[in-house]
């Protein structure tokens, strides 16, 4: 039986030399080498386990998969936890999905970016992906559409404003402009808000989304309403 449990062993037949090795322990129960056998069992289970996880881990690595190759790594730290690959590779997938997640919420809010601080970290980003010795397609992706976006928003468009010279007509955070019949102003891509006030009537208070995309229609800014 030890010698059945040895030859399944050697050929990787975990389920055949556990059986071996058991019926072996049944045979001669004050024997040590049925239990050896039993631990060897074991370990061979975990070192193929541990086996498949790295190249599960290696191919999802390889596909730009760092979401999953972090779950990957962390299964095989939950088998050894000493592991220097795992613990390697768990801080690059994880460093690696965050570098993803930070260029999706940047892609993914596009009026964003007109925000010079909100530019000038994506612009950043950009550099710095751009300086990687390696990059592969799906990070070269999202670089690329950031490097669209920015320019999109770096990108004024005329905005015309109508009103009818006498409600005083402010947009926040650009300025007051005044009363006038039309007015025209470039304005970076986002979503504004235009107030206008006047003695006697009720404020009026719009928001305007500025994009290329958008069919750019005069903005109307009268108060009609009186109080």
């Amino acid at each position: 039986r030890m010698t059945e449990g040895l030859v399944a062993l050697s050929e990787s037949d975990y389920a055949g030399a556990r059986a071996a090795f058991r019926m072996a322990q049944e045979i001669f129960p004050q024997s040590q080498e049925p239990a050896d056998g039993l631990l060897q069992v074991d370990q061979g289970i975990r070192l193929d386990r541990i086996s498949q996880l790295e190249l599960q881990a290696q191919d999802e690595e390889q596909s730009e998969a760092w979401e999953t190759a972090v779950d990957t790594y962390k299964s095989i730290l939950e088998i050894d936890d000493n592991l220097a690959f795992a613990q390697d590779g768990l801080t690059r997938s994880q460093q690696m999905a965050a570098l993803h997640a930070q260029l999706d919420k940047y892609i993914s809010a596009p009026d964003s970016l007109s925000n010079p601080g909100t530019m000038a970290r994506a612009t950043t980003l950009v550099v710095d992906i751009t300086r990687m010795p390696e990059i592969g397609p799906r990070l070269g992706g999202q670089r690329d559409d950031l490097s669209r976006l920015l320019k999109r928003a770096a990108t004024p468009l005329t905005v015309r404003l109508v009103s009818d010279n006498m409600t005083d007509v402010s947009i926040y955070k650009v300025g007051k402009l005044g009363s006038f019949e039309t007015h025209e102003l470039d304005l970076r891509p986002g979503t504004y808000v235009v107030t206008g006030s006047r003695p006697g009537y009720r404020d009026v208070r719009l928001e305007v989304r500025v994009a290329p995309e958008e069919d750019l229609q005069p903005v109307v800014v009268r108060c009609e309403e009186a109080i």
